[in-house]
């Protein structure tokens, strides 16, 4: 029996979420936010990933489930890439030539998690992986990444490596596997004894909040692979310096949801697997707890930035001042799930959180995989 407060806040969710399901036109179709009217594959794949961290896809029948996936699946083209075409307007993420940190990789490491979710694994191997399965090649795209940028290098490594991950794992491409190796080789050559972070500044309070933020896409790629991360007791000094007074992480009082789960995540991986700080961790992510649920939006859901609309990347994917968007409503809810796992006592870890044994951001802190 769970409390009413987590009995509210887990209805509140999935009342929003299907607030945004289209009846037509077969079942897992989603919009963004409530201020859109036309569906989008993020939308539905955020539907898929937040009900599931929630428990809750079982109560949809075999026919619906059929249905979201073959409508997931509908968007896998040749090359492997899942490609919305409508969200690729002019001033959009998605218009050629494809940016690595975004575009249709972002949307494919997506795509996985959310098929996997269902139960479903993606109909088409990801033939675009094919050049980096070279190891010249992929050994000169991993010098070129320019590490003063570490923010957008972060996204670029991940959105490759979850997808050499579940090539190996998914599809059982041999090629990705030796890929893999030298791509979290390469992390470890990188990685900055002094900090345990990467990049090439760590002084001024924007270098510092950039480095952060780019770590977190790394910290995944190695637990998935259940790789030991260097310097944890560095790792947990550094996050812990980004908390604000308000409880969130960064360098402004009104943290983003990305700035937050970028230190969150890391801290609650690594609470597992050292005894390194823990009180400190566990005050910190109580705060942290706080400061989340504080970013609730009036339709049950949350705000990516509280008290700003946001552009997510395409006209489609835009939500207004205080209203809530599929995504910051899963990806801060992720926060708390997260956070539960540590923070046993709060009345939200009663939720019975469901993490997915994939590549990528809601595979679970070490204790509970």
């Amino acid at each position: 029996m769970i409390s009413r407060e987590a009995q509210e806040f887990r209805s509140n969710i999935l009342a929003f979420f299907e607030s945004l399901r289209l009846p037509d036109g077969g079942y897992g179709r989603y919009r963004y936010a409530a201020c859109q009217t036309q569906p989008v594959l993020y939308a539905s794949l955020y539907a898929a990933m937040a009900r599931h961290l929630l428990c809750d896809l079982d109560r949809q029948s075999p026919a619906q489930k059929a249905e979201w996936i073959a409508y997931i699946q509908s968007f896998q083209d040749d090359d492997g890439f899942f490609k919305d075409p409508p969200i690729a307007h002019p001033g959009s993420w998605y218009v050629p030539p494809h940016m690595e940190w975004c575009g249709w990789w972002h949307l494919s490491c997506h795509a996985i998690i959310g098929l996997t979710a269902l139960d479903a694994v993606a109909a088409r191997e990801f033939a675009v992986l094919k050049p980096y399965y070279d190891e010249k090649f992929l050994r000169q795209w991993l010098a070129a990444r320019d590490m003063n940028k570490i923010d957008f290098v972060g996204n670029e490594v991940l959105n490759l490596g979850q997808l050499l991950q579940y090539a190996r794992d998914f599809q059982h491409v041999r090629p990705a596997g030796r890929a893999m190796e030298i791509v979290l080789d390469w992390l470890d050559a990188a990685q900055d004894a002094a900090t345990g972070l990467w990049g090439r500044a760590f002084v001024t309070p924007e270098d510092r909040n950039k480095a952060y933020q780019g770590a977190y896409h790394f910290f995944l790629l190695y637990d998935y692979d259940c790789r030991p991360i260097r310097y944890p007791e560095r790792i947990i000094d550094f996050m812990l310096t980004m908390q604000t007074p308000q409880g969130g992480f960064g360098i402004h009082a009104n943290t983003s949801g990305c700035e937050d789960i970028d230190a969150i995540d890391p801290m609650t991986r690594l609470y597992f697997k050292t005894l390194y700080r823990q009180a400190d961790i566990e005050a910190s992510l109580r705060r942290a707890f706080d400061w989340v649920l504080q970013n609730q939006t009036p339709d049950g859901a949350f705000a990516f930035i509280c008290n700003q609309d946001m552009f997510y990347g395409s006209r489609l994917m835009y939500s207004g001042k205080n209203e809530g968007s599929a995504f910051a409503a899963w990806w801060r809810m992720l926060s708390l799930a997260i956070m539960s796992q540590v923070m046993t006592d709060h009345p939200l870890s009663q939720i019975p959180w469901q993490f997915v044994r994939c590549p990528g951001y809601q595979l679970a802190p070490g204790a509970v995989q």
